[in-house]
């Protein structure tokens, strides 16, 4: 299949190449393109490292965590360990697509592996759900049944895992380029909350003996693993459907086009996820004249990676009178 790998990319085109269809324009020389891949890949040499450590921390302090839990019989903080543990599982899943998105494009994965971090998001999401419903139906029995908590130990591991998690925020919070590192900072907000909340069940169990606020904070904990598993599942859904990325506006992604000099209008225009760090654009562009679309080529592309840190854009020229005859044939 080796003999076919010419066509997966454009001439000597390296990842973020931009390119017009029809005359193997592309600005492989220009500064902010160039600077853009650079960045990329010192941001995912980086990145893959911080996630490891970040990993291997978040997963040995969720099982201390749930030992520890079980023994104080704190659902607040069995709640948290399983938190910790989905955000490590996270971390796991951004890990391997982090550097299996290294991997070259193939001949039958044309757009390369990154879409692997969304399908494995679905498959944590799903983790997350069972575990989040054997929480709610613990947190109802304790309710009816209150069960004795150890406030003081409870106390203790959880002042141990806040100090943990805030350690992790603020490192994620140095290294937060990729969409990878950005996500994981999130979680381990996430988790410094959910060691907050077992910190004051802790002391007001300690002081006043009254269990049920164990149950009553671990809701929650639970909140929290809902609201990130429902946009983590509305994420993965947007980059495995083609979608819109969020930070990008499409209107205005075809007006900026539009006020290119040389251009006279957009059709066709496609923005969609290429991979889940990654945004893809194809256009048709209705030129003014022959002579000067490659300088509004190199315009728009210019624009494009500038302004919206498009990598992927393929760019379709037309002019005037042949846009005008499509209008005329489609009208009849």
């Amino acid at each position: 299949m080796d003999k076919y790998s010419n066509y997966l990319t454009h001439g000597d085109s390296q990842d973020g190449q931009s390119h017009d269809d029809n005359n193997q324009s592309n600005i492989d020389n220009n500064v902010a393109s160039t600077q853009l891949l650079n960045s990329n890949s010192r941001s995912r040499s980086s990145s893959s490292k911080i996630l490891f450590w970040c990993l291997i921390i978040t997963s040995t302090f969720s099982l201390i965590e749930a030992i520890a839990g079980y023994l104080t019989h704190s659902i607040a903080l069995q709640s948290d360990a399983i938190h910790m543990l989905t955000d490590a599982f996270g971390l796991l899943i951004a890990y391997i697509a982090n550097n299996v998105s290294k991997k070259p494009a193939t001949v039958f994965l044309t757009f390369g592996y990154g879409n692997a971090e969304a399908l494995g998001a679905l498959i944590n999401c799903i983790f997350t759900i069972i575990l989040t419903i054997g929480l709610i139906v613990e947190v109802v029995q304790r309710f009816f049944v209150p069960v004795e908590v150890h406030g003081y130990g409870l106390f203790i591991v959880a002042s141990i895992g806040f100090v943990i998690n805030g350690g992790l925020a603020f490192i994620l919070s140095k290294f937060s380029e990729s969409l990878n590192t950005k996500a994981a900072f999130i979680h381990a907000l996430g988790d410094l909350v959910g060691s907050g909340v077992a910190i004051i069940a802790g002391v007001v169990i300690y002081f006043t003996q009254f269990s049920l606020i164990d149950p009553i904070l671990s809701l929650i904990v639970i909140a929290l693993l809902i609201t990130s598993n429902y946009n983590l599942i509305k994420k993965s859904i947007r980059v495995l459907m083609a979608g819109v990325p969020e930070n990008l506006d499409y209107v205005q992604i075809g007006k900026d086009i539009e006020a290119v000099n040389g251009i006279m209008g957009v059709h066709d225009l496609h923005v969609w996820y290429m991979t889940a760090n990654k945004a893809a654009l194809s256009a048709h562009i209705v030129a003014k004249d022959p002579y000067t679309w490659q300088d509004s080529l190199l315009q728009c592309q210019r624009m494009l990676v500038e302004k919206y840190h498009i990598e992927h854009i393929t760019l379709q020229h037309e002019f005037k009178p042949d846009y005008l005859n499509l209008n005329l044939c489609e009208s009849q």
